[in-house]
């Protein structure tokens, strides 16, 4: 079997937790004989093309002529995609959210292979449901032609699934959930957790830490004003946020401007084994989202053996079991939020309970070899799907 698999990301060019997804991803589908080739975007100082094993790389150029705004970039690198592309085989094209939608379905009525699509999140998800601006009506009318053009869709979620049927009109039976998974040995390298926790706290502070793009999304404002409220009544904790994004200056101004400057970390982006490094030495997660189809960094964090807090909303309420390896809260709600980290934090003996339930959850049921078995079972049944479909073309006869 052989896969084109495209996305904008891969690491080390890493925007979210999609270049993490589609690098684990390919790496397990290759251990099991898949042969991978994954196209997508060029990055400083890494090959173009980089061969292991059954897996391939392919780096195309992501700039060429003037693009005039996002999209027509988009459009831009799609097309050198498909360019590189027509350069190997496939038996199956798998593309990441619309950003390659154009390159998956144009290659699909070239090659005549069937196309499966996976939807990390939606735009009228991400716009909270409001669709009004050229841009997000321009995204979501794509997102309709991917899902029509698919096969078989794979969202990572049932929360996604409902929101696919509901906001691009797919049904149920095209759609197949399969979690995001967890490298297990990344996580769970050695960590001189002493060590780590000095570069960003006290001893005798407890260390809360955020994982997320700096966007209104991911509700990182909303942690602010909780921690806010925590710290007017007590000042044993220290919340290191990790990430960028366009909210950051601003919430790095209102921590500053309350008082309690000193009392936050903001990291900015870090390395991922430094982030692997603050899983392991934080005192428990918070993870605040208005909307997350799963929710990775949470898996993360609870394969690290930490407890979390997350917004009772998306993969978020699917990953989490409230009480067992951490708490829900309402989204948005400041006060309840703030309340959860107050308890968690004075009772050391629920959080060592939590961490222990979480982790193993996390190895059972999110590791990157279990899920590349799903995907490669569903590849497997869309190829016999595909053989028996008079969409294949015959083979000519001589």
């Amino acid at each position: 079997m052989k896969v084109l698999m495209f996305s904008w990301e891969y690491p080390p060019r890493i925007i979210g937790g999609l270049a993490r997804h589609v690098y684990w991803l390919s790496k397990a589908l290759a251990r099991r004989g898949v042969e991978v080739t994954v196209i997508t975007l060029d990055y400083p100082e890494t090959p173009r093309v980089e061969h292991e094993r059954n897996l391939k790389i392919v780096r195309v150029s992501s700039y060429g002529y003037q693009s005039s705004d996002f999209a027509s970039w988009v459009h831009q690198f799609n097309l050198n995609m498909i360019e590189a592309a027509l350069e190997e085989d496939a038996s199956i094209i798998h593309v990441h959210d619309w950003l390659t939608a154009i390159a998956g379905i144009t290659l699909k009525h070239l090659l005549r292979r069937p196309l499966i699509a996976t939807f990390h999140s939606t735009e009228r998800g991400r716009r909270q449901g409001s669709i009004v601006e050229a841009m997000q009506s321009h995204i979501h009318a794509i997102e309709w032609w991917l899902a029509y053009e698919s096969w078989r869709i794979i969202v990572c979620s049932n929360y996604m699934k409902y929101e696919l049927r509901n906001s691009l009109g797919v049904p149920e039976d095209k759609i197949a959930v399969i979690p995001n998974g967890i490298h297990l040995v990344e996580v769970l390298h050695a960590v001189d957790v002493h060590q780590v926790r000095r570069r960003y706290a006290e001893d005798w502070e407890k260390l809360v830490l955020f994982v997320g793009r700096m966007v209104y999304e991911k509700g990182v404002h909303v942690l602010v004003d909780a921690a806010l409220s925590l710290l007017s009544r007590s000042q044993d904790v220290k919340f290191v946020i990790v990430g960028e994004g366009p909210m950051r200056k601003e919430l790095m101004d209102k921590a500053y401007r309350s008082g309690f400057g000193h009392k936050f970390y903001f990291t900015g982006f870090i390395e991922d084994l430094e982030l692997y490094e603050l899983y392991r030495s934080c005192d428990v997660a918070v993870f605040p989202s208005l909307y997350e189809p799963f929710g990775i960094v949470a898996l993360e964090a609870l394969m690290a053996g930490k407890p979390v807090i997350v917004s009772d909303v998306g993969g978020l309420s699917e990953i989490v079991i409230n009480g067992v390896n951490g708490l829900k809260v309402p989204p948005g709600d400041v006060h309840a939020l703030s309340s959860a980290i107050e308890y968690l934090i004075g009772n050391p003996e629920v959080m060592r309970a939590m961490g222990e339930n979480g982790a193993k959850i996390a190895r059972e049921v999110y590791s990157w070899d279990t899920i590349a078995e799903k995907t490669l079972n569903l590849y497997l049944q869309v190829l016999q799907e595909y053989e028996n479909n008079p969409w294949k073309p015959k083979k000519s006869v001589k």
